[in-house]
C-alpha cells in the first residue's frame, strides 16, 4: 500500500539506529556504507593504511591515494545489502587511480546503490505505478606528498539520490560533498632489510550542504571526523619472502547536530537548536549533546583492524584480516566483527569480506567481493 511505501521512504532518509537516546540524524545512506572488501575486512579502518595498498585513499582519506609511489590501478566491488530483510538491495562500485609521479596522484570512485523495484499499490488495492529508487556518487580525488613523510589530499563528490519520485512532494537530490585528509608516515629500521612502518591520519569526509527530498525538510549528510594510528612490522624472510603484521585503530564522530530534548510544546529544554548550517555543525556538533561531555564521548565510534600478510617478491601475496567496530549502546549499539581474505598474483587482486554482528542486526552475514588490478608504472613502459 502507499502508506507502506512512504514508511520505507522515511526509513531511507533518516538513517541511523532507533536505539539512540538522542539521535544523530542524517540522510544519503550510500555515503555511510563501505563496499570495499579489503577495507571491510580490516574493520573499515581507512583513514590510515599500509603503503602496500595504493587504493585506500579512494574511500576515506584522500591523502592515501598511491602516496609516494608511481602506481595505477582499478577495482570492482559488489555488495548485497540487508539480505536478512530483502533480496534486491545491492551496492556496486568501480574505482581507479593513477600516479602522475611519486608526489602527485589522481583517483576516481563511482558507487551505485540499487534499492530494488517497488510496485505502488493504493489503499483500494489498485496498481498505481512503480519506482526504482537508487543513490549514487562520483568522486574525484587528488593527493600530493611532501618528502615521503607527509601527504595531503582533497576529493569532491557529486551526489544523486532518487528514492520517491512518484510519492507526494518527493524530489530527486542533486548535491555535492568534499573530503579532505592528512597523513604522516614514519619508518624505523629493524635490520638491514626489515622495517617498522608507522602512520598517523586524520580526515573530514562528506562535508556538504544540507539536502532535502521535500520542500519542507532539509537534512544533513553523514559528515564525519576520523583519526587513526597504524603500525606495520615488515619482516624480511629467506628466499625473497616477507611477512607483515598490520594493526590499525580509528575513531570517528559524526559532525552533525545531536537532537536536543524538547518539552511538550516543542521548546528546547536541553541541548542546542539543530536547525543550523553544515558549516556551523562542524563545531557545534562537538558540544551540543544534551548529556554534555559524557554523551559527546559516547558518540565516538571505535574501529580496530588487523592483517597478516605473506608475500613473495612482487609476484604473489595472500592475506588474512580481522576487524572490530564498537559503538556505544545509546548511540546505535552497532557492534560487529569483520573477517577478510585476500590474494594477489602478478598485480591481480581478489578480496572477500564477511561481517558478523553481536546482536540481532540485519547486517549480519553481509559480504563484499572486490576484484582489482594494479601496475607499477616505474617497471613497465605502459603509461595511462
Amino acid at each position: 500500500m502507499i502508506k507502506r511505501i512512504i514508511i520505507l521512504f522515511l526509513l531511507f532518509i533518516s538513517l541511523h539506529s532507533f536505539s539512540q537516546t538522542n539521535n544523530v540524524e542524517y540522510t544519503l545512506p550510500i555515503l555511510d556504507i563501505n563496499n570495499n572488501a579489503r577495507l571491510g575486512g580490516f574493520g573499515e579502518v581507512g583513514v590510515v593504511s599500509s603503503l602496500f595498498y595504493k587504493n585506500t585513499g579512494l574511500f576515506q582519506n584522500p591523502a592515501l591515494i598511491s602516496r609516494n609511489a608511481t602506481y595505477a590501478g582499478i577495482n570492482l566491488s559488489y555488495e548485497p545489502w540487508l539480505r536478512e530483510i530483502t533480496d534486491d538491495l545491492n551496492i556496486s562500485s568501480v574505482s581507479g587511480f593513477y600516479a602522475i609521479d611519486s608526489s602527485n596522484a589522481l583517483g576516481i570512485n563511482f558507487s551505485y546503490f540499487d534499492m530494488g523495484h517497488i510496485d505502488l499499490i493504493s489503499e483500494v488495492e489498485e496498481f498505481t505505478g512503480t519506482i526504482d529508487p537508487y543513490e549514487l556518487f562520483f568522486k574525484l580525488g587528488y593527493t600530493h606528498s611532501f618528502k615521503k613523510l607527509i601527504s595531503t589530499g582533497i576529493a569532491i563528490k557529486y551526489l544523486r539520490s532518487k528514492i520517491g519520485e512518484n510519492l507526494p512532494d518527493a524530489k530527486t537530490i542533486n548535491s555535492f560533498a568534499i573530503d579532505i585528509g592528512f597523513n604522516y608516515d614514519k619508518k624505523y629500521k629493524l635490520n638491514q632489510s626489515s622495517w617498522l612502518n608507522t602512520s598517523l591520519g586524520v580526515a573530514i569526509t562528506d562535508f556538504g550542504p544540507r539536502v532535502s527530498y521535500t520542500s519542507f525538510d532539509k537534512r544533513f549528510i553523514p559528515t564525519r571526523f576520523m583519526a587513526g594510528l597504524f603500525i606495520n612490522p615488515d619482516i624480511d624472510l629467506p628466499h625473497k619472502f616477507r611477512f607483515n603484521i598490520e594493526l590499525g585503530y580509528q575513531v570517528e564522530k559524526y559532525l552533525v547536530p545531536t537532537l536536543p530534548i524538547y518539552d511538550t510544546e516543542g521548546n528546547i529544554i536541553d541541548g542546542y537548536n539543530p536547525d543550523i548550517s553544515s558549516f556551523k555543525a562542524l563545531y557545534q556538533s562537538l558540544y551540543d549533546a544534551p548529556g554534555g561531555f559524557e554523551e559527546e564521548v559516547n558518540e565516538i565510534k571505535h574501529k580496530f583492524g588487523s592483517e597478516l600478510r605473506f608475500s613473495y617478491s612482487d609476484i604473489v601475496y595472500f592475506a588474512f584480516r580481522h576487524g572490530r567496530q564498537i559503538e556505544h549502546e545509546t548511540k546505535g549499539n552497532r557492534k560487529y566483527q569483520t573477517f577478510g581474505y585476500g590474494i594477489g598474483v602478478f598485480g591481480f587482486m581478489l578480496d572477500y569480506m564477511k561481517l558478523k554482528t553481536e546482536n540481532d542486526s540485519p547486517l549480519d552475514g553481509t559480504w563484499i567481493l572486490t576484484a582489482g588490478y594494479r601496475i607499477n608504472l616505474d617497471k613497465t613502459f605502459l603509461k595511462f
